[in-house]
């Protein structure tokens, strides 16, 4: 049992509690949710020892957190991605993150998305379900959702799709994103993927600023605001974290939204009712969030709804017990593409009312490109395999402590010949 601390509403330290659920533990490995429900309630403001970290878990604390950059710095996550990343974006407070943010933005605007990359997603998808269409089953995940993220962040950089290496590098730093359990073969192979891939940005970037074109690096590269640019090292940092982050976030919540889908026996209507895939994406980004944990440091003593944190404490945003707080959502445990409280026409810009992508000046900046890819991919999905179901007796496992998501998504469908899905 960890050496837990409860606080209550007037910040007093009570007696430890034998009961005090905890998060290390197997039952939180099998499902976070019923001990996300008995922080809320009895521990919203709890210490960690072993993690050395305090727990909030109330929508009300965790908005207040992402909101108040004054007093909850970003800083910890410098500390997360080192040594993979030296300083990145979502490290950044202030007036560094504000002009950092300017400079990257525009790159990621729905309307240049658009143009640039809408049609490349939907092509990959299609020869991504082309591969296994004619077989009548396949594992989702592994021939997809694994696959289409790398395909795209390759397209968004300008890398050529048959860059072998590319591909290696991504699947070896999304599993060192990942790896809470510090697995010394994960790490030592992330590391190692993460230094030739920085070698390979370092050689892309000074091509690009001698002879920019529209992909992504020299949009970094000529970016300029207030007669500011991007530093090598800044542009290099963006990319290792869009690998490491995107990537793996996309991947996931591309699983976890065909299960709910699937689940729900909404496959027929995917590709038939308007926006029912952008309020499928909605929900599951609020119920199954891929990032459950996010991180703050608190700059100066704080009073929240649970009880007064310190200064210079480490907390960790339960972004998953946040999305499901009876007190700013109805039926918080249910799935619902047609929910009233978190509008899908919200749900991927800044007034988003889950707290998935964030809240206040950190909404992340890919939310649009991530709504994009997955709606793209899904509508494709669900297109070309008419009769698509999770297959008999599959029952998705999800895992993960930071982020969480299916290992495994079987699915069914009537085979579908070559020439049928061309």
């Amino acid at each position: 049992m960890s050496k837990l601390r409860a606080v209550d509403g007037t910040g007093a330290m009570s007696h430890a509690l034998p009961d005090t659920p905890d998060l290390l533990s197997e039952e939180y490995r099998r499902s976070p949710y019923p001990i996300f429900d008995t922080l809320r309630r009895h521990h919203p403001l709890l210490y960690d020892a072993r993690l050395d970290a305090w727990i909030i878990s109330r929508y009300e604390d965790v908005t207040r957190a992402f909101r108040d950059a004054d007093v909850f710095s970003s800083r910890s996550w410098d500390d997360q991605l080192r040594p993979l990343v030296q300083h990145s974006l979502m490290a950044m407070d202030g007036e560094e993150h504000t002009r950092h943010r300017r400079l990257i933005s525009p790159a990621f605007q729905r309307k240049r998305l658009t143009e640039r990359i809408s049609s490349s997603i939907e092509a990959s998808a299609r020869q991504l379900v082309h591969a296994f269409a004619a077989e009548g089953s396949a594992d989702f995940a592994e021939h997809f959702s694994r696959r289409l993220p790398v395909r795209v962040i390759m397209r968004l950089l300008g890398v050529s799709e048959d860059n072998a290496d590319f591909r290696r590098w991504y699947r070896a730093i999304v599993d060192y994103s990942g790896n809470f359990d510090q697995n010394p073969e994960v790490t030592r192979a992330g590391l190692a993927a993460g230094g030739e891939l920085a070698a390979f940005l370092d050689e892309q970037i000074r091509r690009r600023r001698a002879d920019p074109g529209e992909d992504l690096i020299s949009l970094l590269c000529t970016s300029e605001v207030d007669g500011a640019r991007m530093t090598d090292d800044m542009i290099k940092s963006f990319g290792l974290v869009l690998l490491a982050a995107g990537g793996e976030t996309t991947e996931k919540a591309l699983n976890l939204t065909v299960c709910h889908l699937l689940d729900n026996r909404l496959g027929a209507a995917a590709s038939t009712e308007e926006r029912l895939l952008d309020r499928a994406l909605a929900e599951t980004l609020r119920l199954t969030p891929p990032v459950q944990v996010i991180t703050r440091v608190t700059r100066e003593a704080v009073t929240l709804s649970g009880g007064n944190l310190p200064a210079g404490a480490l907390v960790f945003l339960l972004v998953g017990a946040a999305n499901r707080d009876p007190a700013r959502f109805e039926r918080p445990d249910t799935f619902d593409v047609y929910r009233k409280d978190a509008e899908a026409d919200r749900a991927f810009a800044g007034a988003a009312q889950h707290l998935a992508f964030g809240s206040g000046r950190h909404f992340c900046v890919g939310a649009s490109l991530a709504h994009m890819e997955i709606t793209t991919a899904l509508r494709v999905l669900f297109d070309m395999l008419p009769g698509l179901r999770l297959s008999p007796g599959f029952v998705p496992q999800d895992v993960g402590f930071v982020t969480r998501g299916p290992r495994q998504v079987l699915i069914e469908f009537p085979p579908v010949s070559a020439h049928a899905t061309r």
